[in-house]
């Protein structure tokens, strides 16, 4: 699979999510990340890059004890905006965690 990049914004800071200027493709990623990590085996991959204004490149892991956290917050921005057949994936997803 390969590695996306998201493009960051630091003046729409300071929490790292305000910061990510495609919140549906980062959300989106993470679910999918941890889906196939719990479905198909725990990955080393990166779950992608991060470039700010500047052209700076930040890679980014996840961790599996970090699963959980990260879901909860895929299934509010799902919630939000009302996908809810994404949110019906993820409630399953963490009823395996």
């Amino acid at each position: 699979m390969s590695v996306p990049d998201f493009e960051i914004n630091s003046a729409n800071g300071p929490l790292p999510d305000d910061m990510i200027v495609d919140h549906e493709g980062f959300y989106t990623r993470v679910m999918g990340f941890i889906f196939n990590s719990v479905y198909e085996g725990p990955s080393n991959e990166i779950l992608c890059r991060f470039i700010d204004e500047d052209g700076n490149i930040f890679t980014s892991h996840l961790e599996s004890d970090g699963y959980y956290k990260s879901l909860t917050r895929c299934l509010e921005y799902f919630e939000k905006t009302e996908d809810f057949e994404r949110c019906t994936t993820i409630k399953k997803i963490l009823k395996t965690l």
